[in-house]
C-alpha cells in the first residue's frame, strides 16, 4: 500500500470515527423522547458493564495469542465475546434492573460506550496510518495482516453501530424478561460477531444488512417479551 493509499485510508478512518460520535447521542435522545427523563444511573451501569466485559476478554486474547496463530486467536476471542458480555449483562440485569425502561437505558449505555471506544480507536488508527516511525509501521503491518484496512464508506460504520445498539438493547430486554435466555443471547452474540468479522471481507453491504435484520428482530423480541409491543 502506497503512501497515498495510506493517506486516503487514514482520512476514511477518521471520517468514519467522526460519523460515529453522534450515534450514542441520537440513541439517547430517541430513548428520552420515548421514555422521558434518562435514568443516568442505568446508563452508567450499562457502560460499566461493557467495560467489565472488555476486561474479561483480555486474558482470553492473551492466552490464545501465545498458543496459536493470529487468525485462530481472533476466532477464539470472537466466540468468547458472547459469554463475556452476556454473563456480565445478566448479572447487571438481576442486580440493578427493575423495569423494562431500566433495561432500555442500560442497553443504551452499554452500546453507547462501545461506540465511543470504537470511534476513539478510529482516530488513533488514522493517526498511526499517517506516520512512518517504527511503532506506527508495526501497527500498520498488523492491520494488513488482519485484513482490517479494507475500504468501506463511513455510512456503513454508522449502520453497524446502530445495529449494535439494537442488539444490546434487545439482549438486555430479553434478559430482564427471562434471565435464563442468557444461554441464547451468548450464542447469538458470538455468532453475530463472527459473521461481522468473516463475511464483511466478502460483502460489506450484505453483511451489514444481515446484521440490521438480526438486530431489529432481537429488539422486537425483547420489546414483545416485556409486553411493550
Amino acid at each position: 500500500m502506497t503512501t497515498t493509499d495510506m493517506g486516503a485510508m487514514a482520512q476514511q478512518t477518521r471520517s468514519a470515527a467522526l460519523w460515529l460520535l453522534p450515534v450514542p447521542i441520537v440513541a439517547s435522545l430517541l430513548a428520552a423522547a420515548w421514555l422521558g427523563v434518562p435514568h443516568w444511573s442505568l446508563l452508567g451501569l450499562g457502560a460499566a458493564g461493557w467495560m467489565i466485559a472488555l476486561v474479561l476478554r483480555q486474558p482470553v486474547a492473551l492466552i490464545a495469542s501465545r498458543m496459536t496463530s493470529p487468525e485462530r486467536t481472533r476466532t477464539i476471542v470472537g466466540w468468547a465475546s458472547g459469554p463475556a458480555e452476556e454473563l456480565v449483562r445478566v448479572a447487571l440485569v438481576i442486580l440493578f434492573v427493575r423495569t423494562a425502561s431500566d433495561a432500555i437505558w442500560a442497553g443504551v449505555g452499554w452500546a453507547g460506550i462501545e461506540v465511543v471506544i470504537v470511534a476513539v480507536n478510529g482516530f488513533v488508527i488514522a493517526n498511526l496510518l499517517t506516520r512512518d516511525d517504527p511503532k506506527a509501521l508495526k501497527v500498520q503491518a498488523i492491520l494488513r495482516e488482519r485484513d482490517t484496512m479494507t475500504k468501506g464508506t463511513p455510512g456503513w460504520a454508522v449502520v453497524e453501530r446502530c445495529s449494535a445498539i439494537g442488539l444490546h438493547v434487545g439482549f438486555t430486554l430479553l434478559l430482564f424478561a427471562q434471565p435464563w435466555l442468557v444461554l441464547a443471547t451468548m450464542i447469538v452474540h458470538s455468532m453475530t460477531n463472527m459473521i461481522a468479522v468473516h463475511y464483511a471481507k466478502r460483502s460489506v453491504v450484505v453483511t451489514e444488512l444481515a446484521l440490521v435484520v438480526v438486530a431489529f428482530g432481537t429488539l422486537l423480541c425483547g420489546l414483545a417479551a416485556n409486553g411493550v409491543l
